[in-house]
């Protein structure tokens, strides 16, 4: 099954190339007139595509158009986010939350609060809770006085990033920020068609959240209408529209208050599992006094760096980017310092221009990236031997899983490319490696606002066409159409 072959491909010549390089013809100008035909005309004479394609065995540039440019990169910049993490933070970094107790722990009373810190770990939620939960009752403790208080101060307190549209608020994929999140930050509101005329059934999951559902919603047979959330508060969401009968609709929508939620969410746990807990869920900073008895730690850097590139998830991205500006220049950390720590790391690996970083997942609008900048970064992932297989290994494979499974299947590109995806409107972006069938390893970078799909055409067509690209005489081979 060829879908098996990237991976060890790129573990194999990641050691391999830096060494022994397989030399991409001299005679290049004939193979470079011939990728030129395949630029859409729309693009030819205006900057809204660049295009950069270079060996990374030889070191030498097949093909280029406006790779100086600079574009709106989208998720593309998660590659810049995720290569200064690993160099910057190291793969086996883990992110933690910490639980203190405000006064004590005696016969089974935890008294004085429970306190909860987090430190930017995007990945808990609910499969953490048990165990969580577990190590409360490990050490005795069967009440918790004085309520929960819940610290997000590792992180500034701005929720979003310069450029994202307001527009976005109520998008899955664009939830707040905070150094204590849960489930993504998301919630999922089920709407359950009754008879027609009446109120459909609503609920939320999961359950155990702080939030209050206001159901003006009506159950209908008539076509159109559509379900609408909109949050009155951030513990109260309105639910209008239409659903028809016995038919079942999941909103998956972010919610206001992430802090607020995870610690609700765990009083619901607690409470669940036999642990009385007396007293409100509410923000505040943990105080000195205050005895440190658990740590919880999330998987390493490595392991998150896969779900954030293979998945595209937005949320990793900007936690990873507020956790570099608190580690390397203060708390709290903030995206304009985290801004400023990725800048510095690309001017210290010789990248000094090309190049805006606003936030960490490419959602924001004012990102500016060129294509030489990203293969750039994409060869320094490459040829650094403490990051390559980690980064490597975490982009998705062409035709077989993350954000390009459903791309380039039954297809000589399948398998053979592992490459970062993009979108937003006007936004069409894909980087990445190509693994030729003549034994050579190629980077390259499609950056596109404004072409359409037309992009997605060309995409296709180029890295087909590279597929057979570069070992000895394969590119004086190639004839101009």
């Amino acid at each position: 099954m060829k879908w098996y072959f990237a991976p060890l491909l790129a573990v194999t010549l990641i050691a391999a190339s830096i060494q022994t390089a397989l030399p991409v013809n001299s005679t290049t100008t004939a193979y470079t007139a011939k990728i030129a035909t395949l630029l859409p005309k729309e693009a030819r004479n205006n900057g809204k595509l660049g295009v950069v394609v270079k060996s990374l065995t030889s070191g030498e540039t097949i093909y280029e158009h406006n790779a100086q440019s600079l574009f709106i990169p989208a998720s593309n910049e998660k590659i810049i986010t995720s290569v200064a993490a690993l160099s910057l933070l190291k793969r086996d970094y883990r992110f933690r939350t910490e639980f203190y107790s405000g006064g004590g722990i005696s016969k089974g009373v935890l008294h004085g609060g429970l306190y909860v810190k987090g430190y930017g770990d995007p990945t808990f939620g609910e499969p953490h809770l048990g165990f969580i939960v577990y190590q409360l009752k490990k050490r005795g403790i069967n009440e918790i006085k004085d309520g929960i208080t819940v610290d997000d101060t590792y992180f500034s307190k701005a929720r979003r990033a310069e450029g994202w549209k307001q527009e976005w608020d109520n998008d899955f994929y664009s939830p707040p920020i905070s150094a204590l999140s849960f489930n993504y930050n998301t919630i999922e509101v089920k709407v359950t068609g009754a008879k027609s005329g009446q109120r459909p059934y609503v609920s939320i999951l999961p359950d155990g959240s702080n939030i209050t559902i206001i159901n003006n919603a009506v159950t209908s047979s008539k076509k159109g209408g559509v379900l609408t959330t909109d949050w009155r508060s951030d513990q109260i969401i309105v639910v209008s529209g239409r659903v028809r009968p016995k038919a079942s609709v999941l909103l998956k929508i972010p919610v206001q208050n992430p802090t607020i939620l995870t610690g609700n969410m765990l009083k619901s746990a607690l409470e669940e599992a036999g642990i009385k807990v007396s007293g409100p869920v509410i923000e505040g900073d943990v105080p000195r006094w205050a005895t440190l008895f658990y740590t919880h730690y999330s998987d390493p850097l490595s392991t998150v760096i896969t779900e954030y590139l293979k998945n595209s998830v937005n949320i990793i991205g900007e936690n990873l980017i507020k956790t570099l500006a608190a580690e390397f220049r203060g708390v709290p950390g903030s995206w304009e310092n985290g801004s400023s720590v990725i800048s510095e790391f690309l001017n210290n690996i010789g990248i000094k221009d090309g190049f805006r970083v606003v936030d960490g997942s490419g959602l924001s609008l004012l990102n500016r990236v060129s294509p030489k900048t990203l293969t750039e970064v994409l060869s320094y992932a490459y040829t650094n031997r403490i990051i390559a297989t980690d980064f490597i290994d975490s982009l998705p494979i062409a035709g077989v899983d993350g954000t390009l499974k459903k791309r380039f299947r039954e297809s000589d590109v399948q398998g053979r490319v592992m490459a970062k995806t993009g979108y937003l409107n006007n936004v069409r972006a894909l980087s990445g490696y190509i693994f030729t069938k003549q034994g050579d390893v190629l980077v390259f970078s499609i950056l596109d606002n404004g072409l359409g799909w037309k992009t997605k055409e060309f995409q296709s067509s180029l890295l087909s066409e590279l597929v057979g690209c570069c070992g000895v005489g394969a590119a004086g081979s190639s004839t101009v159409n």
